[in-house]
């Protein structure tokens, strides 16, 4: 199955699942719950924290964190678990075969960064993108044990002119994700095979 956002992040072949940690997470146990799901593939944009990432990019991605500014800055911590991995790009080559998609880490939180020194410091920390939701998608696809990937098309830099530059490129990662639809459907398909592989199940 192909899930999204939603709320101006709708795409014909995807079904949408609310945007943030907790709408996304409500919204995606719901369909789990009423309806057989053997793969997830969550599509969408992403802010980069690097200047090396170029807008447009597309990543394909299996490992998530939920992690905020304080901690990185030594000032907080968390009981639980804050970084997640599905582990489906080592399961089989023709998941992850396309030379096109590049490969990072998801940091997902209900706040955009607009800071560049911020996005710095997730730069330092290894990780690559940013978007609302994925860490919620990966979590909930833990728990009903199945396999999930993400496929995020880069809108924006984090840094003061993260809206602006997002809704000036929205409409073009909307349609680069259109473009690969075919390809974006058959991962689900491949994931579905490999379901019985998948380090949850």
């Amino acid at each position: 199955m192909v899930v999204c956002a939603g709320n101006g992040e709708h795409f014909t072949f995807a079904k949408s699942i609310g945007v943030g940690l907790c709408e996304s997470a409500i919204g995606l146990s719901q369909i789990c719950l009423k309806e057989y799901v053997d793969s997830i593939v969550f599509i969408g944009s992403a802010g980069a924290y690097s200047r090396d990432v170029q807008i447009g990019d597309i990543y394909l991605c299996d490992r998530a964190t939920q992690i905020e500014l304080s901690f990185l800055e030594d000032k907080s911590y968390t009981p639980i678990d804050n970084c997640i991995q599905s582990g489906v790009l080592a399961l089989d080559e023709s998941v992850s075969h396309e030379t096109f998609a590049k490969r990072g880490i998801v940091n997902s939180s209900n706040y955009i960064t607009t800071d560049k020194n911020v996005a710095l410091a997730f730069t330092k920390a290894g990780i690559v993108l940013e978007n609302m939701e994925f860490f919620s998608v990966i979590k909930v696809a833990q728990y009903f044990h199945i396999p999930c990937i993400g496929v995020l098309c880069v809108s924006n830099y984090c840094d003061k002119n993260a809206h602006e530059e997002f809704m000036q490129n929205h409409t073009m990662v909307k349609q680069r994700l259109m473009a690969h639809a075919a390809w974006i459907q058959n991962l689900s398909y491949l994931l579905a095979k490999k379901a019985g592989d998948n380090p949850y199940v």
